[in-house]
């Protein structure tokens, strides 16, 4: 394979499994780090320098962006699954005509979705999340119509970047989040605290910051990899592939915009508890999410691992590299709890929050800290679920948990009466409920029956 790019590294169907998932699972989580510190940076330069309700419109939109978002995060995973099933399966060539399908397929999504974005922003402020007080709105929709811009960016990396972990290249993603990390702090002091553009130089800064990345994302992965360069009539869409790839990707997609739709839900809840509670909130997702990192990288790497040794034949694998995973996913997430735990004040007060909206982000900060145990084995069983092409039930694994606490969080707050408190409180719950769905799916075996790639195939 040396003169296609690919290389043993790449190859997971070979090796100690538990090294092999970590190895590939580390670069995912530096990712994933440097994508919350992105994220971090905007709440904390829009919070110290533009003002508390800023903060609060930015965390909006973020949860807005997020279900647009679901496309590209679905389809590409389900991209992810046929070519990483093809690559175990030895089949090159089908592995270069998938790439050209998806890249052709989320390219075409991806500006869909900036056309919508960019001309309903008003509408989507106002009716989907409900935002009712006029200072509000207007940062709303001035942040969010500049951020559907970079759509198609967003669309196009999370393509390139789930081809290139299918083939078990997960330090890109570190490559390519490094660049949009740094640019995207430079631009947001400079555009922010600087020229004092407020939101609108948050989102413009983001925007560039994701031009760039799947700039960088091109040339790594023409660079390094010659099978996917293409040549005078390569570059083609390939109904079948397309297909295939649609059938995966939709109940992804459905289990990324049922997240996205429950979190929306959230959001309007959040909402109706009033300015201060947005701030907090805000700032408690953003601590929150890197408690997150450990599991999103596991979920990863066990997708791919899963895929990969599925095409291959091997699904002993697979279950000897899962108890390895969950043990080393739950001990990461265990300390990183304890230290968020722990620095609950200092790290909300780097966005600038305080009196009644630090209280209460540090409440929410510290109840979902050590609970996040049970996201991580959560995520990294769902992984292997998705990674066999089971994806139908890994989706209603995710419709679990933001159902059951969308569902419960509303009962409390307009039948009981009970108060913001219950919009983390009711986190851990839909978690339960998900974790032991996946569970049951792991060991009942049925997810090996979801292949579309067989070991024994030509």
């Amino acid at each position: 394979m040396a003169a296609t790019g690919l290389t043993a590294k790449n190859d997971m169907t070979t090796g100690v499994e538990w090294k092999k998932i970590l190895s590939f699972s580390l670069p995912i989580m530096a990712g994933q780090f440097l994508q919350q510190l992105y994220n971090t940076v905007d709440g904390i330069v829009v919070g110290n320098y533009v003002s508390e309700a800023a903060l609060g419109a930015v965390g909006a939109c973020t949860t807005l962006a997020l279900l647009f978002l679901a496309f590209s995060i679905g389809f590409g995973n389900g991209c992810g699954v046929m070519i990483s099933q093809l690559y175990g399966a030895g089949r090159i060539q089908e592995v270069k005509r998938a790439v050209s399908t998806c890249l052709i397929l989320l390219g075409l999504m991806g500006l869909m979705t900036m056309v919508i974005g960019w001309f309903g922003a008003a509408w989507l402020v106002t009716n989907v999340l409900d935002i009712t007080q006029d200072n509000l709105i207007d940062l709303s929709v001035t942040y969010f119509s500049i951020y559907a811009l970079g759509m198609v960016f967003q669309f196009l990396y999370n393509c390139v970047a789930s081809i290139l972990r299918a083939v078990g290249d997960s330090k890109a993603t570190l490559y390519f989040l490094c660049v949009s990390a740094v640019m995207n702090l430079v631009l947001d002091v400079l555009f922010v605290a600087q020229l004092h553009w407020g939101v609108a130089g948050a989102a413009i800064a983001t925007v560039i910051s994701q031009v760039a990345c799947v700039i960088v994302c091109f040339v790594y992965m023409f660079v390094k990899y010659p099978v996917f360069r293409f040549g005078k009539g390569e570059f083609r869409f390939s109904m079948e592939l397309g297909t295939l790839c649609l059938r995966l990707g939709a109940p992804m997609t459905l289990q990324q915009a049922i997240v996205s739709c429950g979190n929306v839900f959230m959001q309007r809840l959040v909402n109706y508890f009033g300015e201060t509670t947005m701030a907090a909130f805000t700032c408690g997702l953003r601590i929150e999410n890197y408690c997150m990192i450990p599991a999103m990288g596991f979920n990863s790497a066990m997708s791919m691992f899963t895929g990969q040794n599925i095409g291959a034949g091997k699904p002993e694998r697979i279950e000897c590299g899962w108890r390895s995973a969950v043990k080393m996913v739950m001990a990461i997430t265990f300390v990183i709890a304890a230290i968020l735990f722990a620095g609950a004040y200092p790290l909300s007060a780097l966005f600038g929050v305080e009196g009644e909206a630090q209280l209460q982000s540090v409440d929410y900060i510290r109840f979902v800290s050590f609970m996040m145990l049970i996201f991580s084995v959560y995520l990294t069983t769902n992984g292997v679920i998705q990674g066999s092409g089971d994806a139908l039930y890994a989706s209603i694994c995710s419709f679990s948990t933001l159902g059951v606490r969308v569902a419960l969080a509303y009962t409390l707050v307009f039948l009981f009466h009970f108060d913001y408190h219950v919009l983390w409180r009711c986190i851990p719950v839909g978690w339960i409920f998900a974790m032991i769905l996946a569970l049951v799916r792991f060991h009942s075996g049925k997810w090996k029956e979801k292949a579309i790639v067989r070991g024994n195939e030509q």
